[in-house]
C-alpha cells in the first residue's frame, strides 16, 4: 500500500530513503524473492511513476479510489483475491522472516501483525471470513514505522 495522502509525514514518504534507498523498493526488495508483490496507489500520485520508471513493474499495479487506508485495503484484498499480504509502505526494515511468522501463526481469516509497540498495518488475508474472525500476531520487537520525521530520522540513524 503506496501512495495515499501522507497526512503524517509526506505524500511521498514511500519515496523517501533510508539508508540511500526508497522505502518502498525496500520493502519490495526484501518480499519479491518470496511472494508477488503488488504496488497498490492512486491514479496520477508520485509513486505510479516511480514504480513504473524506477521498480519496473508497471504490471503489478493495482490503482485504488483513495478513499482511505482501510477502505483502499479493502479495494485490494476484493481485487486480488486470497490468500494475500498488506504491507503499508512505511516499514524499511520489514524482513521476509517477519510475515513467514506471521503466515506461520495465523490461524484465522485475518491476522494482524503487532510488535513490541504496538500494530503495524501488516496483515494476512487468508479467506473472506475476515469481518468475523481475526488474530493479532506478535512479535518481541520493533519493525519500525516510519510516520513521522524524527521515525524518518531514526530509520537513518539505524543504517
Amino acid at each position: 500500500m503506496a501512495g495515499g495522502k501522507g497526512k503524517r509525514l509526506s505524500m511521498i514518504k514511500p519515496l523517501l530513503t533510508v539508508c540511500g534507498v526508497p522505502i518502498l523498493k525496500l520493502i519490495v526488495d526484501s518480499l519479491s524473492p518470496h511472494i508477488e508483490v503488488w504496488i497498490a496507489t492512486t491514479n496520477g500520485h508520485p509513486v505510479e511513476r516511480f514504480v513504473r520508471n524506477y521498480l519496473g513493474m508497471e504490471n503489478f499495479l493495482i490503482f485504488t479510489r483513495g478513499l482511505g487506508y482501510e477502505i483502499d485495503v479493502i479495494q485490494v484484498v476484493e481485487t486480488l483475491g486470497f490468500p494475500l499480504i498488506t504491507v503499508p509502505a512505511d516499514s524499511p526494515f520489514l524482513t521476509w522472516r517477519d510475515i513467514e511468522h506471521l503466515i506461520e501463526e495465523c490461524r484465522s481469516s485475518l491476522c494482524s501483525l503487532k510488535d513490541n509497540k504496538g500494530f503495524t498495518g501488516i496483515s494476512f488475508w487468508r479467506d473472506h471470513g475476515y469481518s468475523k474472525y481475526f488474530q493479532d500476531v506478535s512479535i518481541d520487537h520493533e519493525i519500525l514505522n516510519v510516520n513521522d520525521w524524527n521515525a524518518f530520522l531514526q530509520a537513518n540513524k539505524n543504517c
